[in-house]
């Protein structure tokens, strides 16, 4: 007859210990996630495109102006898409859009064009930079928007 030790071999985990590491997992990951919270992160990514896209398009615009001593006129609306400036590899290939909506940036030159005002609408409160607020027609230029104008 086979003898049974008091004490019982443990070959696995109980079922109140799985329990509590799981939970404990949960409630760290949840944690984790309100943190990072990584909708305010895709936010803040796609406002970094749009500072890179202004910065590209402004350069384009500063070697127009370099070629012409003005810069272009807005030539319907307010829109980006409408300057004379893309296809053209001497300024830039392609003017880029909102990351997110797709809509042209706001860009305004105003008569003899010697000065510009580029803008984009951020979603996340940081980084705000408001020089101008001449691009209000296409939803542009005002609280939390990003503007540059020229370095003249």
């Amino acid at each position: 007859m086979p003898r049974f030790s008091a004490q019982p071999h443990r070959l696995a985990f109980t079922l109140i210990e799985l329990l509590i590491v799981v939970g404990v997992i949960g409630i760290l990951s949840g944690l984790v996630i309100v943190v990072i919270n990584p909708n305010t992160q895709f936010a803040k990514a796609r406002d970094s495109n749009r500072k890179k896209d202004l910065a590209l398009i402004s350069s384009a615009l500063e070697q127009y102006y370099a070629d012409n001593n003005a810069y272009p006129a807005t030539q319907s609306g307010n829109s980006v898409s409408a300057l004379p400036l893309a296809g053209s590899p001497k300024y830039i290939q392609s003017i880029p859009a909102d990351p997110k909506s797709g809509f042209a940036y706001c860009y305004t030159s105003v008569s003899p064009y010697q000065t510009f005002n580029l803008c984009a609408k951020l979603e996340s409160g940081a980084d705000q930079l408001n020089g101008a607020t001449t691009c209000t027609p296409t939803g542009a230029g005002g609280t939390g928007d990003y503007c540059l104008t020229n370095s003249f």
